[in-house]
């Protein structure tokens, strides 16, 4: 099940808080070896511009609840943790995080005033890192940017832990992670199953072998796993109608950004 990025906060914030005070001299993992691409400068200007626009909209996980906590879009920092490219550069894998203050919520939920806050117990300063994932058919197209905030670190005291967070899952533990898909081939074909990632992201055929680059042939009219938001599946086999496609908010991008994906 899919659950949106305020409301992980209950289920997340003992675990960044947790390991930040069970162990106060641990140091973490950096995973520096797996971290040493960077954005190009136009795919930065686009990627962020795409995600601080469906932060005004608040789409999927994105946003700020200005209707629960004191505080404003204005108050956000967004920050890159890490960029994973093809070996063609026709897909992408963004680390995304926020820097905010711990602001109170509107209302008063508890007696403790440190309870009131979007990270109760949590620093005056919080990070956030999710990740989004994209898709272009050459190295001079736009981006097609999808959520895909599977793994999330929430409520940190600094970008290191949440780098940390995410690199555990991306880099030592995804390839064992299950996740729901309508199988392409086999008796179960068209049946929605769990399947294995069966790669972590730094393995050297992660970006060729791995099923979330499979387009759907089956359940969807042809799209990657991560362009599909559900599946309406009730047991029986799948239509390639089954499929409920993310719907991103319709993105005006300024001249300035777009002029730079084109090609000489």
């Amino acid at each position: 099940m899919k659950v949106g990025r305020n409301k992980i906060h209950t289920l997340l914030i003992l675990f960044c808080a947790v390991q930040a005070c069970a162990q106060p001299n641990e140091k973490f993992e950096t995973y520096n070896e797996y971290l040493k691409q960077e954005m190009t400068y136009r795919d930065s200007l686009y990627i962020l511009f795409t995600v601080k626009e469906w932060g005004k909209v608040i789409w999927d996980s994105w946003g700020v609840r200005t209707d629960i906590y004191n505080m404003s879009y204005e108050d956000v920092e967004y920050y890159v943790g890490g960029t994973f490219y093809s070996p063609d550069s026709t897909k992408i894998i963004v680390w995304i995080g926020t820097k905010e203050p711990n602001s109170a919520t509107l209302e008063n939920y508890s007696a403790d005033e440190e309870s009131n806050k979007m990270c109760p117990n949590g620093n005056d300063t919080v990070y956030s890192l999710s990740a989004v994932i994209g898709t272009r058919a050459t190295i001079h197209d736009v981006w097609e940017i999808y959520p895909f905030d599977k793994q999330q670190a929430v409520c940190c005291s600094s970008k290191e832990e949440s780098i940390n967070i995410l690199g555990r899952y991306y880099f030592k533990e995804m390839k064992r992670i299950k996740m729901y898909r309508i199988m392409q081939t086999g008796e179960r074909v068209g049946h929605k199953e769990l399947e294995a990632y069966g790669y972590n992201l730094q393995d050297k055929d992660f970006w060729k072998n791995c099923w979330l680059f499979e387009i759907d042939t089956v359940g969807s009219h042809n799209l990657y796993p991560f362009q599909i938001n559900g599946y309406y599946y009730y047991g029986e086999k799948c239509s390639k109608d089954c499929a409920v496609p993310y719907n991103p908010p319709k993105i005006i991008y300024p001249k300035e950004i777009l002029d730079l994906f084109k090609s000489n």
